[in-house]
């Protein structure tokens, strides 16, 4: 049973804003200032458009096409920036164990219901590691993820450990997650960017300092989470 945890002496991490959401605010800004302009020279001349989900045509004010493709990128924008500037606890850590916080549509938000919520005598160690992605379905890239192995899990039914080849493997697994890891390690993990590891690493250390905190970002060459104090 695991041991209460108490929110008194509880440390939280929230989330550093990434690269690529900070290049989304500043294209929603970009085109804020434009769209008076988009809008003018779009004109008000009837334009017809067809509406995807009920395959009907209507006639509008050619500027209205101007809308529809701003207005929903500015408004996606907005919530994560407004998200981010509340900060939602992306895990919390304390003497009774650990707790990460899945984040719901890419927006900062965090879930309720942990995704991890365990006792330090459950944890084996935690990883800083990589997802391969696409991003909008298309562009290759990556996603920094932070998660927890069990003191009974194993790295497939039939084997508790890894061969040596597998260890140093580049491939991935369907889901995005690394060879050379635990396959459950991606049921188990949260996004959080390098800098908030960091931080989280800092509070791990306080609270339970024989627990692991690996970077096995760099395939065959894992390295410990260098911590971050809170303040830096």
């Amino acid at each position: 049973m695991m041991p209460p945890k108490d929110s008194r002496v509880e440390s939280a991490v929230s989330d550093t804003l990434r690269t690529h959401d900070l290049v989304v605010i500043v294209l929603a800004i970009a085109l804020i200032a434009l769209l008076p302009w988009l809008l003018a020279s779009a004109g008000s001349e009837p334009a017809e458009y067809r509406d995807h989900r009920t395959g009907r045509d209507m006639t509008a004010p050619a500027w209205v096409g101007v809308l529809v493709f701003a207005l929903p990128f500015v408004v996606w924008a907005g919530m994560k920036a407004w998200n981010r500037a509340a900060k939602p606890t992306a895990a919390t850590v304390g003497p009774g164990g650990v707790r990460l916080h899945r984040e719901i549509a890419g927006l900062y938000l965090r879930g309720e219901t942990p995704a991890v919520d365990l006792a330090w005598s459950e944890v084996r160690r935690m990883v800083l590691w990589r997802r391969r992605k696409r991003w909008l379905g298309v562009l290759p890239g990556w996603e920094t993820r932070v998660g927890v192995e069990r003191t009974d899990d194993w790295y497939q039914v039939s084997r508790r450990d890894p061969t040596p080849s597998e260890l140093q493997s580049r491939g991935h697994r369907k889901d995005g997650s690394p060879v050379r890891l635990g396959s459950m390690l991606h049921t188990r993990s949260v996004k959080l960017t390098p800098r908030a590891a960091r931080r989280l690493a800092a509070a791990v250390a306080r609270y339970a300092m024989g627990v692991e905190f690996a970077d096995e970002r760099t395939p065959g060459k894992p390295r410990p989470v260098e911590p971050l104090d809170s303040r830096g």
